[in-house]
């Protein structure tokens, strides 16, 4: 399946349908893409973006 790392575009918010419709933050999530996903990125309500890098080691 096709997970895509998202973000609400500047002044939406947008709520995630497989989390109980909550809001999706704004630093973003990984979403598995569906419609619901191209529709809401047709809509100018998401942006795609680069997942955040993890430190390696275990480093906090």
């Amino acid at each position: 399946m096709d997970s895509r790392f998202i973000r609400p575009a500047q002044g939406r918010k947008i709520r995630h349908p497989d989390q109980g419709y909550a809001v999706i933050p704004e630093e973003g999530t990984l979403v598995a893409w569906s419609s619901y996903w191209e529709r809401a990125l047709t809509e100018g309500d998401i942006v795609i973006v680069d997942a955040p890098k993890t430190k390696k080691g275990g480093e906090a």
